[in-house]
């Protein structure tokens, strides 16, 4: 072996464990290192693809998909890249034929994890259970993806499950144990949950995030529209974006469309090119004639969000529409 082929490989190994173990410095300098001693290879190319995946560069490591598979067809490991790519981007159709050829190419247990969660996002749920049941007993990151699987399949006691395997390996996970506090939540008899709720507010302590949008649901679900509102008017403004529009969905579903409207506006601002939720705040804004106070809206943050101008636009001519 030469010494120019014994430092291309050195460098392939660093390489591969400095993305891996998240040294995202060291792996940049590795990477522009083994572009000048092997710029073409496929080995060279799909790491730079691997690299714009970790450093979450997601325009580019879409173009850079799109290239690699036009080069290098027949390679799993580019198959599979793209795949993750394409999800990350949310093009989950491009991301399942990608990684459906990676599997067909060589199966890896990576390729069908990503494979069964790119499924769930389609819908295809009990495809994706039998994809992920078939790697979570040797790898626990799996037992995250079930959960989630079995939350959508509307089976929050078998999700549960998966998160306390988890729990019972790393008991010091927050995340696992915010996740486990949601789903109990789901799994709790209303009554309880909002006896639960309603105490930690009679002594004014903060209500944990992950109980509100079971306890808004319930209140909504069972009649009592009026508290409902009297608790999201009096804490909407103590919410973050993520949980504002949580709750906005809750209500939008419920029909309460007063309460999603106030929710989704909360949350509007980093969800500007998110269009589903943009068609649910105009819909709820029409339900409860404050289509005028969403154009405005519109209007103060169309400069950071072009997209805005246009849905103004059409929101105004169906103002004009309304009145005739």
């Amino acid at each position: 072996m030469s010494i120019g082929s014994q430092v291309v490989r050195v460098l392939r190994r660093n390489l591969h464990q400095a993305i891996y173990n998240r040294r995202l410095n060291e792996a940049e300098a590795l990477l522009s290192q083994l572009k000048q001693e092997d710029p073409l290879s496929l080995e060279t190319r799909g790491f730079e693809l691997d690299y714009l995946i970790a450093t979450q560069q997601w325009s580019d490591a879409e173009i850079m998909a799109d290239k690699l598979l036009r080069l290098f067809p027949q390679s799993a490991r580019i198959q599979y890249l793209a795949g993750r790519a394409y999800y990350r981007v949310k093009k989950y159709s491009q991301a399942l034929q990608c990684l459906n050829e990676s599997k067909n190419i060589h199966s890896h247990w990576r390729t069908l994890r990503w494979l069964g969660k790119t499924q769930t996002q389609l819908g295809l749920l009990s495809e994706a259970e039998a994809t992920l049941i078939a790697v979570a007993a040797q790898h626990i990151a799996v037992d995250f993806d079930l959960a989630w699987l079995y939350e959508r399949m509307n089976q929050p006691s078998r999700a549960l499950e998966f998160i306390e395997t988890h729990l019972s390996k790393h008991p010091d996970d927050d995340f696992a144990k915010t996740q486990r506090l949601r789903l109990r939540t789901q799994i709790q008899e209303p009554e309880a949950l909002s006896e639960d709720v309603d105490t930690l507010l009679d002594l004014d302590e903060e209500v944990p995030v992950e109980m509100l949008p079971a306890y808004l649901q319930n209140l909504l679900e069972s009649g009592q529209g009026k508290l409902a509102r009297q608790f999201v008017l009096k804490h909407q403004e103590q919410f973050n974006e993520k949980t504002a529009a949580s709750l906005g969905w809750i209500c939008y579903q419920l029909q309460a469309y007063d309460l999603a409207m106030n929710l989704f506006i909360h949350g509007l601002a980093n969800r500007t090119d998110d269009v589903k939720y943009l068609s649910a705040l105009e819909s709820a804004a029409r339900h409860c004639h404050r289509v005028e106070e969403l154009i405005e809206q519109y209007k103060s943050k169309a400069p950071d969000a072009n997209r805005l101008y246009g849905r103004k636009t059409q929101l105004e001519k169906w103002m004009r529409g309304a009145k005739k």
